[in-house]
């Protein structure tokens, strides 16, 4: 009876050992039975410290610092910065389809730390995305569609290197869509600004978009006017040229009373801003004529100097206003001048956009 207890014994001992994982490792293990894990629908907890660090649903989900993960891997730390890591020789994070790992499809997020590791070319520092498609693009989306959760294209680059910005098939190096997007009221979708003063040659736009380099003399109003004078400069000239007639007309003609007066009289005439300006479709302009005038004109040139319209003011004393129609005026930059009894008493700019 001895014998036997001390058989039964031993054997328990031997199944109990044989049931327990050993912290050295353990040998003749099955995979499909032998494993590390929970056979109910609880989650399986990995702590050290006495502290949860780690967790698996029962959904499979992982999580590092939670214990809900939310994704099939979800990392969380209320340390700022240091949430995940990847170091080495050229780290690098591949994604890829499928179950069988590929290092030849799908892209990478890479970290170049010598030279033409990833891409030919590279240097050590690099920071490099790619994608390994042969056929389809590099994108960039922001915002959120609401109905299906996805995101709103802003940016792509193509296999070839053609970058299209709110435009999915460029045909070019550099592709913009400039319709106008919901919420804007710009005039235009390219804008520069701080812009540098230079010298160089000046682009031409086909009816495509396609921008060129000027060849030949430019048409239209830009032909004869210098690009390198500022706006400013041509009104101030302007104006030197009517203070120089004043002064020959005061100067060298004898002058009549009615004459004097009116040369006194125009220094209180006044030629207001444009508005709205720039200008599309119609614009309107503030002006006073002075005392004693006999006719009046609002006339509206181009840069080159071509008259393209030219509106008859009722001569009444006071503020008024005048409308001038631009729907018809190439997009560009325009003078306006309030001319009483044939002389130009005073200039502003028009801009008119398209």
């Amino acid at each position: 009876m001895r014998k036997i207890s001390i058989l039964l014994t031993g054997l328990f001992i031997s199944v109990t050992t044989f049931a327990q994982w050993s912290l050295t490792g353990n040998s003749g293990t099955n995979p499909p039975t032998n494993f590390l894990g929970t056979t109910d629908a609880q989650r399986l907890v990995f702590k050290t410290n006495a502290t949860e660090r780690a967790t698996i649903l029962s959904n499979g989900n992982f999580g590092i610092g939670t214990s809900s993960p939310g994704f099939l891997f979800h990392v969380y730390s209320t340390t700022a910065d240091i949430q995940a890591g990847v170091s080495g020789t050229a780290p690098s994070i591949h994604f890829f389809s499928g179950a069988t790992a590929s290092t030849v499809s799908g892209g990478r997020v890479a970290f170049a730390t010598g030279s033409n590791q990833f891409v030919a070319g590279s240097v050590s520092g690099d920071f490099i995305i790619q994608n390994y498609d042969t056929v389809q693009s590099l994108l960039f989306a922001t915002n959120q569609n609401v109905a299906n959760g996805e995101g709103v294209e802003r940016m792509r680059i193509n296999k070839i290197g053609y970058v299209g910005i709110a435009q999915s098939n460029p045909t070019a190096i550099f592709d913009v869509n400039c319709s106008a997007v919901s919420g804007q009221s710009n005039p235009s979708n390219i804008r520069f600004e701080n812009l540098q003063s230079g010298t160089g040659t000046a682009l031409v736009i086909d009816n495509n978009g396609y921008v060129y380099k000027q060849s030949g003399a430019l048409a239209g109003a830009a032909a004869n006017s210098p690009m390198v004078t500022t706006m400013q400069d041509q009104i101030e000239e302007l104006r030197s040229q009517v203070e120089e007639l004043r002064t020959l007309l005061s100067t060298r003609l004898a002058l009549s009373s009615t004459e004097a007066n009116r040369l006194r009289n125009e220094s209180v005439s006044w030629l207001g801003d444009i508005h709205p300006n720039p200008a599309s479709n119609a614009t309107t302009v503030d002006y006073s004529l002075p005392a004693g005038a006999g006719s009046a004109i609002c006339q509206v040139y181009s840069l080159s100097g071509s008259q393209v319209a030219a509106l008859t003011l009722p001569v009444v004393q006071g503020k008024s206003q005048v409308n001038i129609n631009t729907s018809q005026m190439p997009a560009g930059i325009y003078i306006y001048a309030l001319v009483v009894d044939g002389k130009v008493l005073a200039t502003k700019q028009l801009a008119v956009v398209r």
